[in-house]
Order: C-alpha cells, then sequence, then structure tokens
C-alpha cells in the first residue's frame, strides 16, 4: 500500500514535491488556493484540490495522510496574512495533524529568521523582527505537535526554473545590479528544497530544525559576473544605492551578509543537494 502524502500549498517548492513524491511511490495530494493553480497543476497529472487551507477545509479528509507537509506563503496582503500563513495556519495544521494520527510533519520555513551576520547554525538565535517572529511562532507549533516526526526546514534562497531574477534581469541587458553585492548568499535550488521536503518526511520519530542550503555561499558580484560571463556580454555595474531585487523592493528588508551551516541534514537524513552551487544550478537555464 502506498503512503499518503498532504501537501498544503502547492506552490513553487510544494508543486515540485508532488511531483517527485508520485515519482517516489507516494499518494500525493497537493492543495491549492485557487482553482486557477489546481487546473494548471492537474493538467500535469497531478492530484490537486483547490481549498482554503487557513480555515482548515483539509480537515475532513479520508484516510487520514501518513504525512503532511506545510509549504504555504502569504501572497501577499500585509502583517495580517504573513501572521496568518505563518504562525496561524502552522499552528492549526500541527493541531490537525496530531489528532489524524500522521506519522511526519513538515513545515517549509526560512533561513530568513537569522538577522544576524557570520556564521549561522540551527541552535543560533532566531527571530528578531516581526516577520521572522511570525515564522518562528509557526515553527515552535509544528516542534511541539506531538507527531511521532516533525521537522523544520529552515530553506535558503530559492532559485531554478521560473525563479531567477538576476539572469533573467542581465539577460535584458540591464547591467546595474543594486544592494548589497558584497553580501554572501545561501542560495538552494527548488529541486532540491523538494528533495530536502522528502527527506524530512520519511525521518525518524523526533522534533528537530534543519538548514537546507547548497552549502556554498556567494555574494551578488561574484553570480552577476558570473552569469555576464556566461551570456557573452558587458560586465556588470555595481550601484549600492539601486534596488537589491524583488524581494528587497516589496519588503525593504535587506538580507544579511552570512554564512548557513548546512550540514545536520547531510548527516542525519543523508541528503545532498543535486546542484552543488548556484553557478551549477544555473547553468542548464544560463
Amino acid at each position: 500500500m502506498s503512503r499518503r502524502l498532504l501537501v498544503l500549498g502547492c506552490g513553487y517548492v510544494g508543486a515540485e514535491v508532488c511531483r517527485r513524491a508520485r515519482a517516489a511511490g507516494w499518494q500525493a495530494l497537493g492543495i491549492v488556493r485557487s482553482a486557477a493553480s489546481r487546473d494548471r497543476l492537474r493538467a500535469e497529472g497531478l492530484s490537486v484540490e483547490a481549498a482554503d487551507i487557513l480555515a482548515g477545509a483539509h480537515e475532513g479528509l479520508e484516510p487520514a495522510p501518513d504525512a503532511v507537509v506545510y509549504a504555504l506563503s502569504a501572497g501577499g496582503g500585509g502583517e495580517d496574512a504573513y501572521r496568518a500563513a505563518y504562525a496561524e495556519g502552522p499552528a492549526r495544521v500541527a493541531a490537525w495533524a496530531a489528532r489524524a494520527r500522521a506519522r511526519a510533519l513538515v513545515l517549509t520555513s526560512s533561513t530568513g529568521v537569522y538577522r544576524q551576520e557570520g556564521e549561522v547554525d540551527e541552535s543560533s538565535p532566531a527571530g528578531g523582527d516581526a516577520p521572522s517572529d511570525r515564522i518562528v511562532e509557526g515553527e515552535r507549533a509544528v516542534l511541539a505537535a506531538g507527531v511521532p516526526s516533525a521537522t523544520v526546514l529552515r530553506l535558503g534562497g530559492l532559485y531554478g526554473p521560473g525563479r531567477h531574477y538576476l539572469l533573467d534581469q542581465l539577460r535584458r541587458g540591464e547591467r546595474t545590479v543594486g544592494g548589497p553585492v558584497s553580501a554572501r548568499i545561501n542560495y538552494l535550488h527548488r529541486d532540491d528544497a523538494a528533495t530536502a521536503v522528502l527527506a524530512a518526511c520519511a525521518a525518524p520519530a523526533g522534533a528537530r530544525v534543519y538548514n537546507v542550503t547548497d552549502g556554498r555561499p556567494v555574494t551578488k558580484a561574484e553570480l552577476a559576473s558570473w552569469i555576464c560571463a556566461q551570456l557573452g556580454g558587458p560586465a556588470p555595474v555595481f550601484d549600492p544605492s539601486a534596488p537589491g531585487g524583488p524581494r528587497a523592493r516589496r519588503t525593504g528588508r535587506v538580507t544579511p551578509d552570512r554564512r548557513v551551516v548546512s550540514e545536520a541534514i547531510r548527516r542525519d537524513l543523508g541528503w545532498k543537494p543535486l546542484y552543488s552551487s548556484v553557478f551549477e544550478g544555473l547553468a542548464p537555464l544560463v
């Protein structure tokens, strides 16, 4: 009998989890917000339903899943939407997963909970501003859920098919790169995020937090220079006063210069990235 997997939030990472879970023999069901997203993913052959996750519309599903993945994003909407998606949502799902006797509960979190610079690992302080504090609230609820296996995955900066804004910018010929270009960024390919989620779904009993990155932080200056060399155009122009990217423009948050240590998930779960660096992961897209 195949294992049953429920993915709450079948977006950029969640959809890839469903694809890979199905290929691995899981009976995977994804839940999305909109009928349009449902229909698009169903066209791929995925099993997807549209429901209000934050209202608990999935809680009557039968039979109960063996593993539950919470990968919902705020999707805009301000502070209230952020609190609902990252604090209240995980808490509600954690309580339901325990009642439903799910074996494993996995939360996709973010290395953005670390606001300090320098080297950080899973024992480093997390939180420190309103957005990261809400995420930490959700993490704590999952870890305290009481399911046999509870895992929080703090994912690095996601990129991959359909998400590579710096490559798109430079490909358009816009060579001015803004923001703190000398700060180290800890990247993670979408496919590697998905394989980490599946590894956590099969993790042994216990409550744990793992950082998940490719293990090779690079600066934006290094990455932009490499992309320009691959494209064969002129070198980038660095201007710290220029906008630093979509997230910086949207939230005003600047990513600290840091190295995120992510050895624990490799050691404990045997996970390793398919792409050992952002250069390797972007090469097929360039």
